[in-house]
């Protein structure tokens, strides 16, 4: 029997057990194809689920990307957080924190034609808008920050060439804030702030430092000698000003003086005032007294005085205490007669 027999009738013979087996087993077989679906699906629906989700870092910003389309959506701003975007999206994201930039040396030429190295430090921040930020994608992609660093040598290179060689060592605080105020004109244009400028290092050749070094110590000498003479002169006009005090408290002081004496003799010639009229009033009581007889004897002025100048001449123990009395006239005649 030949091979193509054999197998002919090999087949023939299988035939009927091949048909009971598939009757037999068909059940089975779709039992086990379920449970293979269903254990890849249960691997397979988490990682899809997982894949149509995209989760922004906090401080960042983000526009979203379809890479199936390879598309940028532009209509939307995404904020941190964990947001559902579909199969095949994720999200092109921008810090909305502050980003420093440090720099190697620049070589620029400065106004008098020599030559400098300039280390520059920034920092910047992306406005948090979606038209900045889709301005910014659209013009520079995701490697933007390479071409800010462009726009700073730039900037750098055309501000020093507006300084001389010893300004940049005196002025060096100057110079950073022109070339922030630079770098700003130009980063704004894409919603870029520039929130600090420092200018960490200048470098010159040891000839050319030297030199600098030497004009700015002489200059700083001058502002040192105006500096004392301003100090001079106000020293010269503080003593000009103490002396009018002093020469007004001295004046103040006098008048004071004065015042006190002046009320002080006023005062005792008050007194010596009140004394005589009282003396003067004592006096008039007293004669008073003799003259309207009230203490028992009743003289006239004239007879009063007489009896004064009579007791006088009499009594000279009297003399010491008595007042001098011109002689009355009937006296002096009388004596006039003897």
């Amino acid at each position: 029997m030949t091979p193509s027999a054999a197998a002919a009738a090999s087949v023939t013979r299988a035939g009927p057990h091949q048909e009971d087996w598939d009757e037999v087993g068909a059940p089975e077989r779709r039992k086990k194809y379920l449970t293979m679906l269903l254990s890849i699906s249960t691997f397979l629906f988490p990682f899809l689920i997982g894949n149509a989700f995209a989760v922004i870092n906090p401080g960042y910003m983000a526009l979203l990307h379809n890479r199936n389309v390879h598309n940028v959506d532009t209509g939307k701003l995404w904020m941190e957080g964990r947001h559902y975007v579909g199969l095949g999206c994720g999200f092109v994201m921008f810090p909305t924190y502050a980003i420093d930039v440090s720099q190697d040396y620049v070589g620029c030429r400065t106004k008098d034609g020599l030559s400098v190295l300039v280390m520059p430090s920034f920092q910047y921040r992306i406005n948090q808008d979606l038209e900045n930020v889709t301005a910014l994608y659209n013009e520079f992609g995701v490697e933007y920050e390479d071409i800010l660093t462009s726009f700073s040598r730039s900037s750098i290179r055309d501000v020093v060439s507006t300084f001389l060689a010893y300004e940049l060592v005196s002025d060096r605080e100057v110079l950073a804030a022109n070339l922030e105020t630079t770098l700003k004109s130009h980063l704004g244009q894409f919603g870029i702030s520039v929130v600090g400028y420092q200018v960490l290092s200048i470098r010159w050749s040891d000839e050319i430092d030297t030199a600098i070094m030497d004009a700015v110590t002489e200059l700083e000498n001058v502002k040192t000698a105006f500096a004392e003479k301003n100090i001079s002169q106000i020293e010269a006009f503080t003593s000009v000003e103490q002396a009018k005090v002093l020469s007004e408290d001295t004046i103040i002081l006098a008048n004071q003086t004065a015042n006190v004496l002046v009320a002080a003799k006023t005062a005792e010639a008050e007194i010596i005032t009140v004394e005589g009229l009282a003396a003067a009033e004592a006096f008039k009581a007293v004669k008073g007294n003799i003259t309207d007889g009230t203490d028992g004897s009743a003289m006239t002025t004239d007879q009063l005085l007489r009896y004064i100048y009579l007791e006088s001449m009499i009594n000279t123990d009297f003399k010491s205490r008595s007042v001098a009395v011109g002689v009355p006239s009937d006296i002096q005649t009388t004596v006039d007669g003897l």
